[in-house]
């Protein structure tokens, strides 16, 4: 076990607690993002179309039903991710 001095045992958690602050300021950026993007999305008529926005990329993407494989008639969606708008 390592000797500290109480003033390292206080840089120490001192330095735990910045960077937990800045885990959650980039939990909080990545929400804006995504709130960000599906207000585009519902602004461009996207969701109405079933497409979304992708955010690193800047391309449009088109969602497709897919049949599920019992044949009970419900569909799964699934991201066509060739499909983008320019």
């Amino acid at each position: 076990m390592l000797n500290l001095s109480p003033e390292d045992h206080y840089q120490l958690r001192k330095m735990q607690m910045d960077t937990e602050k800045k885990s959650l300021e980039l939990q909080k950026s990545r929400q804006d993002l995504e709130r960000f993007v599906l207000d585009l999305e519902y602004k461009h008529g996207l969701i109405a179309e079933g497409k979304t926005l992708d955010a690193q990329t800047a391309k449009v993407n088109e969602l497709i039903s897919i049949p599920n494989s019992n044949g009970n008639g419900q569909k799964h969606v699934k991201e066509l991710v060739a499909a983008s708008a320019e």
